[in-house]
């Protein structure tokens, strides 16, 4: 199965699914409202007007990014506005407050890891880190200055360290929760989410079809070769399936020898046309002990009247009469007699 066959719709640089992250985000912005405008409103009456200038504008071009995300779902001035300002705050209350102001850099850098892009957070912690180091020498002996920057950069590299290997084993635990240990299809968890896109695609002009598919008499090639062989028939024709459909086919395993094939953006003739090449395509491939494996399958188009339990029955029943009917045979399922006019296929319509 290729890499675009396995990604998801959600980006693989956030760390935090959807809901966690926005419960985080409104936690750090109360954090925020309550330490910025605080000590902006402070500087300000005792003078370090740019300070607190500074500390203000960055508390509400914040805030209104939070707002943006968390309550309108999009992004209104983006990143780049209270990244910059954050690291002019913190860096300006370093050179005006002196070193006490360094123990907010550290919390900082390691939220920011946790909050926003992994690029962007390196980005704006070596920002900090190269701004806050130039003032620290003027602060300071230059031996505490190179401790001060040494810790900061100990900081925020375990924190990025810490955070890559935990993405990493989130993508990978999120695909063994979703996928077939054997073949690498999606498992049956994927597929109601799926369909219902596919569906709601076809609400709005596109088409879609799905394909039920089963190996002709698995049980026999279990009960003269052993499971160990039918576990590479299995992987085989996984492997036959995916070389030959496109990236936006999605083919998920049901359990034992079903599979369910889903065909975005194809009418009913185009997936048939794609499934008598695989089923032509499996009979040619060579298996242990020449084995002779065929398949049958069931196609149903996607209706706007459908739903998941509707499609699948369709596409399950036109299955079973490929089976009665002998199998190694496509076999389709459609609504009405209308849909087979423009079919100038040989196969069974039901």
């Amino acid at each position: 199965m290729t890499l675009n066959k396995l990604r998801f719709e959600h980006g693989d640089d956030e760390l935090l699914d959807f809901y966690r992250r926005q419960h985080i985000l409104k936690f750090v912005t109360a954090v925020t409202l309550f330490t910025f405008i605080p000590l902006g409103i402070k500087n300000l009456l005792i003078g370090e007007t740019l300070l607190g200038l500074s500390l203000l504008a960055f508390e509400i071009s914040f805030a209104i990014e939070m707002f943006g995300l968390l309550y309108a779902e999009r992004k209104i001035i983006g990143n780049g506005i209270p990244l910059s300002l954050l690291v002019i705050s913190i860096t300006l209350s370093l050179y005006k407050l002196g070193m006490v102001a360094s123990y907010w850099v550290y919390p900082i850098v390691v939220t920011l890891v946790f909050i926003i892009p992994r690029r962007q957070a390196l980005i704006t912690n070596s920002c900090l880190v190269a701004g806050c180091g130039i003032v620290s020498f003027h602060l300071v002996d230059w031996q505490l200055a190179v401790r001060f920057i040494s810790s900061l950069i100990a900081c925020a590299s375990i924190a990025h360290v810490a955070v890559e290997a935990i993405h990493r084993l989130q993508i990978e635990l999120r695909y063994l929760s979703t996928r077939d240990a054997l073949t690498g299809a999606l498992n049956r968890h994927q597929l109601d989410a799926f369909l219902n896109r596919s569906i709601s695609q076809k609400k709005r002009g596109f088409s879609a079809s799905v394909a039920l598919i089963d190996i002709d008499h698995f049980k026999q090639v279990n009960d003269l070769y052993g499971h160990d062989v039918g576990d590479i028939v299995i992987k085989k024709i996984v492997e036959v399936i995916n070389e030959h459909t496109r990236d936006l086919d999605i083919l998920f395993r049901l359990g034992g020898d079903e599979f369910l094939l889903l065909l975005d953006n194809t009418n009913i003739s185009e997936a048939y046309k794609l499934l008598d090449k695989l089923c032509k395509q499996i009979r040619t491939q060579h298996y242990p002990y020449h084995a002779e494996i065929t398949m049958s399958v069931g196609i149903s188009p996607a209706f706007n009247t459908d739903d998941a339990v509707s499609w699948i029955k369709r596409a399950d029943i036109a299955l079973y009469q490929s089976k009665e009917n002998g199998r190694d045979q496509i076999t389709i399922n459609v609504k009405s007699d209308a849909v087979t006019d423009d079919l100038e296929l040989d196969q069974k319509v039901i």
